[in-house]
């Protein structure tokens, strides 16, 4: 099997785990593996880290006006704490400002290789992946993160393929802005937060925004008394949870308004089940008459979108902000079997059943910030790996490891590990940080990656590195 090696890096790759992506799921992977002392490289096709908030990427589906929906205490990691100087609620470029420091906090652009595409990462037998690179390089890795996150395949509903020639159809990955939009009619289709989002946006510059809207969510405002909600969700939980879920809705409602009372759908789940919409201005739009509630697309007539109970609509752009499809295409199918609905089964949502030298980062969606788990996942392959590569195998933590991976989720315990700090937690005083684990950014999107519960996933996941460490 072809490899090369470079002589400059003592560390053939054989000995190293290639971890693909360098956004939020890919620097928790490389700073865990580091602090284990683990080799391992570290690749993305853009020339920076950052993922999605690296706004210079063509594939990113941020745009510089979008507002975040979670606010600074809330997005940033446990060792490492957002600057004082940003605002409440970081845009886009101060996020992945905020990423670039932390990957040179940790010494990750060491290991990073800008601007190099995994092509496929193939497995010849447990522990040898034959990886191609976009570079022509072939090099063979004794392990394999993948952290390439949500957006890499966009879903476009089949209608839209057959939309007229006079319509613009883009998918909510490539949005950047309602620069231009004058005079245009625009139709946005999906029912989560991006679809919100970019209706919210399209609406300061468009003729007309008509949003299609299948299923009903609740829509949490970012501030809640001069709060921000994820703080005061964090500080006051009697208020927006553990006690009743009336009284989470009758705050929200205070606070918000009630979505079917301005024609949107009714949501379909209680608050504490939903994923909701956080929003400050969506309502307000829609009430404004900017943006006005439509059903659902149904399918296609003389090259127009049918609306239920409207038929055939004009629009001069159709966004479709109908989420992502499960995978990467650098992953050969089969490699990590599917449920029966399709999706990818992962154990705790990133360990393939039956491998212990693949990681899956960030192929699940949460309601409330996505960070968290994917630091604690990252943190789990961290020890898993190490154990790996110093033949240890075979350890009763890694065996109580695969029992449980075998089985299902909900066997985990849920019940709180002792040591609630991760590996870069613990090793924060050391580093001069320090900050409890928060909730983060959630990616844009709507459901065809699956939603999780956060909370419990956190807790299994906490759970399982308590056997590892």
């Amino acid at each position: 099997m072809p490899e090369q090696h470079d002589p400059h890096d003592p560390v053939p790759t054989r000995a190293k785990v290639l971890v693909i992506g360098a956004g939020p799921a890919g620097l928790a992977a490389a700073a865990a593996l580091k602090a284990l002392e683990v080799p391992f490289d570290l690749v993305d096709r853009a020339k920076d880290v950052g993922g999605i908030w690296n706004l210079q990427r063509e594939d990113s589906p941020v745009w510089p006006a979008l507002e975040m929906v979670s606010s600074r205490e809330s997005t940033q990691y446990e060792d490492m704490l957002q600057p004082v100087s940003f605002p409440e609620f970081l845009t886009p470029g101060q996020m992945a400002k905020y990423l670039r420091a932390y990957a040179a906090r940790h010494d990750l652009t060491a290991h990073f290789r800008p601007g190099v595409e995994v092509r496929s990462a193939r497995p010849f037998e447990d522990g040898v992946w034959q990886v191609e690179l976009s570079t022509g390089e072939i090099q063979v890795y004794g392990a394999v993160v993948s952290a390439h996150g949500i957006a890499e395949r966009p879903h476009r509903p089949a209608w839209a393929s057959e939309v007229g020639h006079g319509t613009t159809v883009i998918h909510s990955s490539q949005w950047n802005g309602a620069d231009g939009l004058e005079g245009r009619r625009v139709l946005v289709v999906g029912s989560g937060q991006s679809a919100a989002d970019i209706a919210v946006d399209a609406a300061r510059r468009a003729l007309e925004v008509q949003w299609s809207v299948r299923t009903g969510h609740w829509v949490v405002p970012r501030r809640i008394a001069g709060t921000p909600g994820d703080v005061l969700a964090a500080r006051e939980p009697a208020v927006l949870g553990r006690l009743n879920g009336r009284i989470a809705e009758a705050v929200v409602s205070r606070a918000a308004g009630d979505p079917a009372s301005v024609g949107l759908p009714a949501p379909t789940a209680p608050l504490l089940e939903d994923s909701v919409i956080v929003s400050d201005d969506v309502l307000d739009r829609v009430r404004e008459g900017r943006i006005t509630p439509v059903g659902a697309v149904t399918g296609i007539e003389d090259g127009r979108p049918v609306v239920a109970g409207l038929g055939p609509v004009a629009a001069d752009l159709i966004i479709l902000a109908t989420g992502y499809e499960t995978g990467a295409g650098h992953l050969p199918e089969g490699v990590v079997p599917r449920t029966a609905n399709g999706d990818l089964d992962l154990f705790l949502g990133a360990f393939p059943r039956g491998r212990d030298d693949l990681v899956v980062l960030g192929q699940q969606r949460v309601t409330g910030g996505v960070l968290p788990v994917l630091v604690e996942q990252a943190d789990v392959a961290a020890y898993l790996l190490r154990a790996r590569f110093d033949g240890a195998a075979g350890s009763t933590g890694i065996e109580q490891f695969r029992r449980l991976r075998a089985g299902s989720d909900s066997a985990v315990p849920t019940a709180p590990a002792p040591g609630g700090e991760g590996l870069r937690g613990r090793l924060g005083s050391l580093l001069g940080g320090g900050a409890r684990r928060p909730a983060a950014v959630e990616g844009t999107g709507e459901r065809l990656v699956p939603f999780t519960d956060r909370e419990q996933l956190l807790a299994r996941l906490r759970t399982v590195r308590s056997l590892l460490s």
